[in-house]
């Protein structure tokens, strides 16, 4: 199995949030670049993912949408498999929206790294676990 990494950003990357899985076995996540959890995958993450990840692998690439203009709550998420020279899917939505338009096996695939994501970035920091807007930083400092 392929290690894939799926990432959101804000439009301008900053607050770029990454999971990496690896050969279904072990799961990066990354904040601007930076590992920030590490671990082996659990069976029912595993049993989840396996499925919809080997039918995302057989799934020809759907177009690339650019991320919608307007508002500050615009996102970009993308899906690339390690040995492919781009993303297999690039796609804008709001935050906070499920994911959606790259075709039934990439939006189901989409939804279960972001919840993954979310899940692991609130049991590391619960105020950070949405995606980081450039709005969002700075009201924050």
């Amino acid at each position: 199995m392929k290690t894939v990494t799926y990432e959101r950003s804000g439009r301008t990357n900053t607050g770029a949030q990454a999971v990496r899985v690896e050969g279904m076995k072990h799961l990066r996540v990354l904040e601007q670049g930076e590992t920030v959890v590490e671990r082996d995958l659990t069976e029912e993450e595993i049993q989840r993912l396996q499925p919809l990840l080997e039918e995302a692998e057989r799934q020809p690439a759907p177009a690339a949408l650019p991320p919608e203009a307007g508002g500050p709550r615009g996102m970009a998420v993308s899906l690339a498999f390690e040995d492919e020279e781009t993303p297999r899917v690039r796609l804008g939505c709001h935050a906070g929206q499920p994911v959606r338009g790259a075709g039934e096996a990439y939006d189901e695939l989409l939804a279960e790294l972001d919840a993954l994501l979310t899940e692991e970035l609130h049991e590391r920091a619960p105020r950070h676990a949405h995606a980081v807007l450039p709005h969002e930083l700075r009201q924050e400092e």
